[in-house]
């Protein structure tokens, strides 16, 4: 009986890691050409997961300011699901996370800026 539970679970856990990896990154990475072109001949609404001290420093356009941390799939809820969005970090790292986030939840047009800020302020 033991071996049967065994590898019934073994199968339960390989279905389940499949679906959850069909899932995995419904978002695009764009670059800052991209970025660059797409504010020209849209207005994507943009979002930077950065800390308030990052942020500081210097934004790109005028951005939403949603940090990533414990409050954000809340902040995320309160957007519309059908809306172009471009998220930004530092570097990019925390921006692709939070996209993933917002793919998640059902966002259907999801950006991520690869190379963040960094990236934008040496084009």
């Amino acid at each position: 009986m033991l071996p049967y539970l065994i590898i019934g679970a073994v199968v339960l856990i390989g279905i389940m890691l499949f679906m959850n990896k069909s899932k995995e990154q419904s978002f695009k990475n764009i670059s800052v050409e991209e970025l660059s072109d797409l504010m020209k001949k849209e207005k994507p609404t943009l979002i930077d997961v950065r800390t308030k001290r990052e942020i500081a420093q210097g934004v790109i356009g005028k951005p939403l300011e949603i940090e990533l941390g414990p409050t954000m799939q809340q902040k995320f809820s309160t957007l519309d699901k059908n809306k172009k969005y471009i998220l930004y970090c530092r570097s990019g790292r925390r921006s692709a996370m939070a996209s993933g986030v917002m793919s998640k939840l059902g966002f259907a047009d999801v950006h991520n800026l690869v190379g963040g800020y960094l990236a934008w302020q040496n084009k």
